[in-house]
């Protein structure tokens, strides 16, 4: 990358990521994080575990350096803590947080994880979607001990994302050392994965969370992994079977949501399609400033897709902005702001029934 550029880069961060954002700005008291790595700011840096991403060269255009994203730069959360008026948002499990660090929101996302409980653990540690959830219930009493009688309001108010499903497929149901695949059809395992789904959207609504934005799944068939460690499979082009998992699992996802918004009274549970949106970008890539779709700008590999991201791999890719993903699983900065601005002030074709702009100033 040419000095300008990277000076341009860096520039653009610093301003997108600024921390100094005034709470009056804000269109949210505060932003709640839940789910995997896509999301994750860090939180298993202090685990015992192989998923985590606190090395370089992640985080090599992040004003902050590599924090534990599995990026180059910001997550999709990140970015919509900004488009709403928000700070970047801290991760819970950091032993020097505390109850004032709290007041405009926490990041409980971590890598590996999933909706099952039993998602990613060969890994080692982490914090499964039911532990996430635990996790919350025990801030508010900090928070509580802050805000006194304003805390139902302040959490009624503030916008809570959830992006998670991904690893209960290709960290469970899609492993070849998965049994799942012989407990459960497709059907019966998306359905499973529903269940526990509701149950746990549902204590969080308990627990005072009213505003939603629930991420569906992306086109897993289409990530450098999944495309490097097929041996049928051809460079540049998707895995279809997978696909058709993903979207058997949203079109779940999505009925179920509208049942929520249904029987729970006062709750906004917004649908995000993620889905569609990744596939409409990477069909047209270049029609966004993209040159490789299927390829990860770091790893190894087929599609660089069947080796991590790690310090001993050289960094080839010097314009991470040419690429839609950035290592065998995770997509760059740049799509993460694309998408993050799609969700926020998109179309019902993206976000269904509002977006999260609407939601937030509801």
């Amino acid at each position: 990358m040419a000095p300008s550029l990277c000076i341009h880069t860096a520039l653009i961060s610093f301003v997108l990521f600024s921390t100094s954002t005034f709470a009056e700005e804000a269109q949210v008291p505060a932003m709640f994080v839940f789910g995997d790595s896509l999301v994750d700011p860090g939180n298993n840096n202090n685990l015992a575990t192989l998923a985590k991403a606190n090395y370089f060269p992640n985080g090599i255009d992040f004003p902050e350096g590599d924090t534990g994203r599995y990026c180059n730069g910001g997550t999709f959360a990140d970015y919509l803590s900004n488009l709403l008026g928000l700070p970047i948002i801290p991760p819970y499990n950091n032993p020097e947080i505390k109850a004032h660090d709290m007041l405009q929101g926490v990041n409980f996302a971590s890598a590996a994880s999933g909706i099952l409980d039993d998602t990613g653990r060969f890994y080692g540690e982490l914090f499964s979607m039911d532990s996430q959830i635990q996790n919350f219930g025990r801030i508010l009493g900090e928070l509580g001990s802050v805000l006194e009688n304003r805390t139902e309001d302040y959490i009624g108010s503030s916008f809570f994302l959830v992006s998670t499903g991904s690893n209960d497929y290709i960290n469970n149901f899609l492993l070849p050392i998965s049994q799942k695949t012989r407990l459960y059809t497709p059907e019966s395992f998306a359905e499973l994965v529903i269940h526990e789904y509701r149950r746990q959207l549902k204590e969080l609504y308990d627990l005072g969370g009213r505003k939603f934005l629930i991420g569906g799944v992306g086109p897993l068939g289409c990530i450098p992994n999944q495309i490097g460690n097929n041996p049928n499979a051809s460079e540049g082009t998707c895995i279809e079977s997978t696909n058709i998992l993903v979207l058997q699992f949203n079109t779940k996802l999505k009925v179920m949501l509208d049942d929520l918004n249904r029987r729970l009274r006062g709750s906004y549970f917004l649908f995000w399609d993620v889905y569609s949106k990744s596939m409409e970008i990477i069909t047209n890539y270049s029609r966004y400033g993209f040159k490789y779709p299927l390829t990860a700008c770091c790893g190894a590999g087929r599609s660089k897709g069947q080796i991590m991201c790690l310090p001993v791999l050289p960094l080839e890719c010097q314009n991470r902005n040419d690429h839609i993903f950035w290592d065998p699983y995770h997509p760059t900065a740049r799509f993460n702001s694309i998408v993050a601005e799609v969700a926020y002030n998109g179309t019902l074709q993206t976000t269904f029934p509002m977006n999260a702009m609407q939601l937030a100033l509801l």
